[in-house]
């Protein structure tokens, strides 16, 4: 699944380069508009860090609670927190790869 939104996130970077390409007539570049940091790549790259960041205080509210250290509302939140985020992330996958589709269906 993992290289299916590689694919996905690749395919899109083609398609903004190549409409880049025709609206600038210049050569593609490594940032949309000439933001560095400001494109789809690096808006996933960082979702997906807070994901995973969101997990891991999930597992270490969970890690305190069974050691008794942590109150189980705390613990109810960070869970449900993390299970939104998942949930969130599975759904974004879903469109990646659903746009991913579409485009390996358009006419070159």
């Amino acid at each position: 699944m993992a290289v299916e939104v590689a694919n996905a996130l690749g395919a899109y970077n083609a398609a903004v380069d190549r409409i880049t390409e025709k609206a600038a007539g210049t050569a593609s570049s490594d940032s949309v508009a000439g933001v560095p940091g400001n494109d789809f790549s690096s808006m996933v790259k960082n979702f997906a860090e807070s994901a995973v960041n969101t997990g891991k205080v999930s597992e270490q509210m969970t890690a305190a609670a069974a050691a008794g250290k942590a109150d189980l509302n705390q613990v109810v939140v960070a869970v449900a927190e993390a299970e939104v985020t998942l949930n969130t992330v599975v759904a974004v996958r879903d469109k990646v790869i659903a746009a991913y589709k579409e485009i390996l269906r358009m006419p070159m």
